[in-house]
């Protein structure tokens, strides 16, 4: 039903294809499905770690082993995904996210040394459902989008992800506060089943069957967007997990299990408002206006974490929320339709996507271990104030690599 509302709704708005309608609205389909049940728990990973008595520093450590880990294996699921296809790799990461819950569920009733394994099992199985999600689905996406439209199907896509963040942070964090945070465990496991159903209504977009090619790598065209992919990846971890701990423990520090459905509903108060925006970014990309999208996006961006520190009161957070949400949409989307033409003109598909995949994460290890560091050595509040300063900076690097790769 939900894929057949999708079809009707986005096909006339999408009658410049030559090729059919259908494989691009299961993706739609998928997506919604996924980042709803993603974020139904991962939005309050952190916070549940923290309320069950683990320091901020254990928890940046443990990011930072989670990412640097998903560096070496985006090779396996590259790999993966050359030979059986995207579409197996992502049924495969939905049915690895399960055992990756369990595992989370259990960390509250467990003993702290079981909890400890249990924790460390969650974060394995999580890493690997991750990376091999993110990258069967970027490689789906690039091969079946429309060349020349790139940029409106990427805006509907932010729809659809902004859709069920809308959503999934409000039901998961109200389930959680009304029964237990193990309770949007089981409604997420559920939901990653479904989310794998409506891809093999149509066949794998790519050949299978095929190995991994490395010898030939465009590395002049690839370099300027894996460098700045590590932006992305150290922005994520800044505006997601420092930015949930620190207006966790410093802006709602008195709070209890209620804190679950506050920080759900800020969450998507500010995806709500930059809905919008992602249709009409979407088409200002495809008029070759991505650049000035970007560069507003970026500094917009950097602007937003200087001002984090400040922050003090919850509409000062709902503010924060939306502007970054905004913003990150901005420059994210030029730079997407960037990153899907490279693929498209590099010849090697699948393997500068992997290379996009190792990069993002490695910048988001590279966030979790300087959150680690300054943490340790400043104290848990002006540690994240530090990190946002350096985010501040380190969002920079967009502009410098996007100006060097025109």
């Amino acid at each position: 039903m939900l894929q057949r509302f999708i079809h009707r709704f986005f096909r006339p708005r999408h009658y410049w294809r030559s090729v059919s309608f259908d494989e691009i609205a299961e993706l739609y389909t998928s997506r919604l499905i996924m980042v709803f049940a993603v974020n139904i728990v991962n939005l309050f990973a952190a916070v549940y770690l923290y309320k069950l008595g683990y320091s901020i520093q254990f928890i940046a450590w443990f990011y930072a082993a989670w990412y640097a880990f998903k560096v070496p294996f985006a090779v396996i699921a590259a790999k993966y995904a050359a030979y059986f296809g995207p579409k197996h790799g992502i049924l495969l990461a939905n049915i690895l996210r399960i055992p990756s819950l369990i595992a989370f569920a259990l960390v509250a009733v467990l003993p702290s040394q079981q909890a400890i394994v249990a924790i460390v099992l969650f974060g394995f199985f999580q890493q690997m459902a991750a990376t091999l999600y993110d990258l069967c689905y970027t490689i789906d996406f690039s091969k079946v989008k429309h060349s020349e439209h790139a940029g409106k199907e990427i805006g509907t896509m932010q729809i659809m992800e902004k859709t069920a963040k809308i959503i999934s942070p409000v039901v998961g964090g109200t389930i959680a506060s009304l029964y237990s945070p193990q309770a949007t465990i089981i409604v997420a496991c559920v939901l990653f089943i479904l989310a794998a159903f409506p891809l093999f209504r149509s066949v794998e977009p790519t050949r299978t069957r095929t190995t991994l090619r490395l010898s030939g790598f465009p590395w002049r065209l690839a370099l300027p967007t894996l460098i700045a992919e590590t932006v992305v990846g150290f922005d994520f971890v800044v505006s997601g997990t420092v930015w949930l701990l620190f207006t966790t423990t410093v802006i709602f520090s008195g709070m209890g299990e209620g804190i679950y459905a506050t920080l759900g509903s800020l969450a998507s108060l500010g995806v709500l408002i930059s809905l919008v925006a992602s249709w009409t970014f979407g088409q200002i990309v495809d008029r070759h206006k991505g650049g000035i999208l970007l560069t507003a996006g970026t500094i917009a961006n950097s602007m937003i974490h200087l001002f984090r520190p400040f922050t003090a009161s919850p509409s000062a957070v709902m503010g924060v929320n939306i502007a970054n949400e905004i913003a990150t949409s901005a420059y994210a989307m030029p730079f997407t339709r960037a990153v899907f033409d490279v693929a498209d003109d590099s010849g090697f598909r699948i393997t500068y996507l992997m290379y996009i995949e190792m990069m993002l994460n490695f910048g988001a290890a590279l966030g979790s271990t300087l959150f680690a560091l300054f943490v340790s050595g400043l104290g848990d509040r002006h540690g994240m104030e530090c990190m946002f300063v350096v985010a501040a900076v380190y969002e920079l690097i967009m502009l410098f690599v996007w100006r060097s790769a025109r």
